[in-house]
């Protein structure tokens, strides 16, 4: 499990607003690493860790790898939007 206030959590918060919140959306990862300009090399650890967790899952494409949310990612998106209201 992800920690809820560490910087994998701010990561799969912003690929929660890159699909908008939709498990059918793939999305590039500079869809939603652009707010983390200063930070590659955690980015990629974070990333990965997200697919480890079965938060975020990897797409191959054509011309470059695309990201979604599973069911795991997805339910943590909406508890923290939860939490927000």
């Amino acid at each position: 499990m992800i920690a809820r206030d560490g910087f994998e959590a701010a990561m799969l918060i912003s690929i929660c607003r890159a699909v908008k919140m939709s498990k059918s959306a793939h999305v590039p990862e500079r869809a939603f690493t652009r707010k983390f300009p200063n930070d590659g090399r955690q980015v990629k650890k974070a990333l990965r860790e997200l697919i480890r967790e079965r938060y975020v899952k990897q797409h191959p494409t054509r011309g470059e790898m695309t990201y979604d949310l599973t069911n795991e990612g997805l339910a943590f998106c909406r508890e923290m939007v939860q939490k927000k209201h």
